[in-house]
C-alpha cells in the first residue's frame, strides 16, 4: 500500500499493511527539535523530509488568507448588539473571497512526485470556538444561553463560511482531496463543555449539513474535539463523522478499551497518545507499548497520532519512539 491507500483503508476499517500515521505539528520549534535529533538540516523542504523519515501518511493543508493586511478577530464582535452589528463588524479574513488554496496544488504535486502519494486533509475552522474568540467567552456563552440574534447570526455566518471553504477545497483539489477537517471543542477534562441539549440544538444541525456537503463532494470527514466527549460519540457517528480525533485518554470514557467496546468497527479513531503524562514524561519503551495497545484494540480503524498538537515539553526521543516503532 502507498500512504494514501493505507489511510483510506483505515478510515473504512479495512485491513492495512501497517498502521497509518498522522503528525499533528506545525513547522515550529518542537518539530525542528525532532528534525535535529534525526540529523535533518533545517533548510529547503525539511518539514516534508521529516514527514517522510517518520513514515507519516497524512499531509495537512491549511487555507491561507490572501494578502491585504486584514485586521485581527480577537473580540472584534464584543460590541455587537444586533445581527446587523455582526454583519457590519465581520472581519474580512473570514470571507471566502479573501481565502485561497492555490498553494495546495503545488504541494500535492510535490508529494505525489515522491512515488508515495499521501492522504490529503484540508483543515477548516470550528464554529462556536471562533464565536468565543470574537465575542469573548462570557458574552458568547450568554448569547448561546439566550439564543439571541447575535449568536444565531455569528453561527450562521461561520457555517456559511465553512460550507464555502469545503466547496473551494474540492474545486481546487478535486478527487485528490481525501479528508475535510472540521472541529468544535466540546469537551473538558471531566465532561462536556456544553449541555447535550445545547449541542444537539445549535451544533449538530450545522455540522450535519457540513458533513453532508463534504460527503457529497466525495470526501471523508475528520472531526476534532478534545476532552471527555464519549457521551456524544454515538451521535457523531449518526451525523456521518468518519474519523474522530484526538482521543484524549485521561478523560472519562476515552480509554481505547472503552472506545473499542462501544464503537469499534463503526468509526476510525486518530490520536490517543497521551500528552498530559505519557509523551512528556514516559519512557520510549512505555510509548511504544502504548502505541501497540492502541493498534491492538482499534486497528484497522486507527490512525496513529498524538492526542494534541506537538508540545515543547515532549522530548524528541519520545516522538521518535512513537513514530519509528514497528507498526
Amino acid at each position: 500500500m502507498n500512504s494514501r491507500q493505507r489511510v483510506l483503508a483505515a478510515v473504512e476499517r479495512r485491513q492495512v499493511d501497517r498502521i497509518p500515521a498522522r503528525f499533528n505539528a506545525p513547522p515550529d520549534d518542537p518539530a525542528k527539535h525532532v528534525a535535529h535529533a534525526l540529523g535533518i538540516a533545517l533548510e529547503g523542504d525539511w518539514f516534508e523530509t521529516l514527514h517522510q523519515t517518520l513514515r507519516i501518511d497524512v499531509r495537512i493543508i491549511d487555507t491561507q488568507v490572501k494578502a491585504g493586511g486584514y485586521a485581527g478577530d480577537y473580540r472584534n464582535l464584543a460590541d455587537a448588539a444586533t445581527a446587523e452589528d455582526v454583519d457590519r463588524l465581520w472581519p474580512a479574513k473570514w470571507l471566502v473571497e479573501n481565502r485561497t488554496l492555490d498553494h495546495a496544488r503545488g504541494l500535492v504535486r510535490q508529494w505525489d512526485a515522491t512515488g508515495n502519494a499521501p492522504a490529503v486533509q484540508v483543515r477548516l475552522p470550528s464554529l462556536f470556538s471562533l464565536v468565543r474568540r470574537m465575542r469573548g467567552d462570557t458574552l458568547a456563552l450568554m448569547d448561546m444561553a439566550e439564543e439571541n440574534d447575535v449568536f444565531l447570526r455569528v453561527m450562521d455566518r461561520f457555517e456559511q463560511f465553512t460550507a464555502a471553504m469545503i466547496e473551494l477545497a474540492f474545486d481546487t483539489l478535486g478527487e485528490r482531496l481525501d479528508q475535510v477537517y472540521l472541529a468544535e471543542e466540546l469537551g473538558m477534562q471531566t465532561g462536556l463543555m456544553y449541555s447535550p441539549a445545547a449541542i444537539r440544538k445549535h451544533f449538530w444541525p450545522r455540522f450535519e449539513r457540513l458533513i453532508r456537503r463534504a460527503h457529497g463532494r466525495g470526501g471523508k470527514v475528520f472531526f476534532h474535539s478534545c476532552g471527555a466527549i464519549e457521551p456524544m460519540i454515538e451521535e457523531l457517528i449518526g451525523l456521518g463523522v468518519d474519523i474522530l480525533n484526538p482521543v484524549q485518554p485521561c478523560a472519562p470514557g476515552m480509554r481505547p478499551e472503552d472506545l473499542a467496546a462501544r464503537f469499534g468497527g463503526r468509526l476510525c479513531f486518530c490520536g490517543g497518545m497521551d500528552m498530559q503524562w505519557l509523551m512528556p514524561r514516559g519512557t520510549p519503551e512505555k510509548i511504544r507499548a502504548e502505541a501497540r495497545r492502541y493498534a491492538r484494540l482499534l486497528a484497522p480503524g486507527y490512525i496513529l497520532d498524538l492526542a494534541n498538537i506537538l508540545h515543547p515539553d515532549i522530548p524528541p526521543a519520545n516522538v521518535l519512539a512513537l513514530y519509528q516503532a514497528p507498526r
